[in-house]
């Protein structure tokens, strides 16, 4: 009941944070080349927001939704999204597992390696990788890859790849750091003092520990995805649901249509969320799990 009570003010302060933000701009005016301030017409639009927030029920809202196809851009970005998680998960684990089986000098070179590619800012990673697919076609022909969202086509493996890059090292970091830290606990030396195979305490002990603290950090791996798709379709012309969002924001969309657009480029965040959640619940109070 306290959670329940906790998650309802947090909506309702988000809201409220909407309709602060939203409505900070009607503060100010000018004239006279005189910059001013008048609360007034700030709190006429702040009942005004607010009025449009309790009729988001019509269907004129939905309408407005549909002539911005706001549903097919959606589950586009959505399954971009998806896909992405999918393939920095399985690469994150599978490479980590083969760090960690590597001679010590070959995997402090590729740890190295890994913090380089980290740090590398996402907006020049998407402009090499489109520099990289036209300039193969310019001098080969060769059109393998779909890159721009042309003619109502939308790519897929590009995005996925390209979104995926920086998130990947990201998250190969975060694992690589808490399996060397795994290794030293009790239950790894006892295992190797059995004679239990490497491949198999990583696989079957490591791995089962750091599961739950892989589902939280992917909380913000989402948050970097989320931002790198914005890049993304931007500049590959995509018709995506971020793009959607700007028409919405710069093309005289309604109070309600822009927190509608919010709460829906939020649910991946608030899953997250609750799964860590869950997750950290399920974990609690036992030993085996301790990093």
């Amino acid at each position: 009941m306290k959670r329940l009570l906790r998650l309802l003010i947090r909506i309702i302060l988000i809201l409220f944070g909407f309709l602060f933000i939203f409505t900070l701009p009607f503060v100010f005016g000018s004239a006279n080349d005189t910059v001013l301030v008048n609360f007034r017409t700030f709190w006429d639009g702040l009942k005004l927001n607010f009025q449009s927030l309790t009729q988001m029920n019509d269907s004129s809202y939905l309408a407005f939704f549909k002539e911005l196809d706001i549903t097919n851009s959606y589950q586009y970005t959505m399954t971009i999204l998806g896909g992405s998680l999918i393939v920095i998960i399985f690469l994150a684990i599978v490479i980590s597992i083969l760090i960690m089986l590597t001679p010590e000098k070959v995997s402090n070179r590729l740890k190295n390696g890994i913090n380089f590619f980290e740090a590398v800012p996402d907006l020049l990673v998407i402009l090499l990788i489109m520099f990289s697919v036209i300039t193969l076609y310019k001098t080969t022909g060769l059109k393998f890859l779909q890159l721009y969202g042309v003619f109502g086509n939308k790519p897929y493996f590009v995005p996925i790849m390209t979104v995926s890059f920086l998130p990947l090292f990201l998250l190969l970091q975060f694992l690589v750091k808490v399996i060397n830290e795994e290794q030293n606990q009790q239950y790894v030396l006892y295992a190797k003092a059995k004679g239990i195979g490497r491949l198999r305490i990583l696989l079957v002990h490591i791995m089962r520990n750091i599961f739950p603290l892989l589902i939280l950090q992917l909380r913000t791996i989402v948050w970097v995805l989320l931002s790198n798709i914005y890049l993304v379709e931007f500049l590959f012309n995509i018709n995506g649901f971020t793009q959607q969002f700007l028409k919405v924001l710069f093309m005289g969309g309604d109070f309600a249509s822009l927190v509608a657009c919010l709460l829906m480029l939020s649910i991946p965040l608030l899953v997250m969320e609750a799964l860590a959640w869950f997750i950290s619940k399920f974990i609690k109070g036992k030993e085996a799990v301790s990093i």
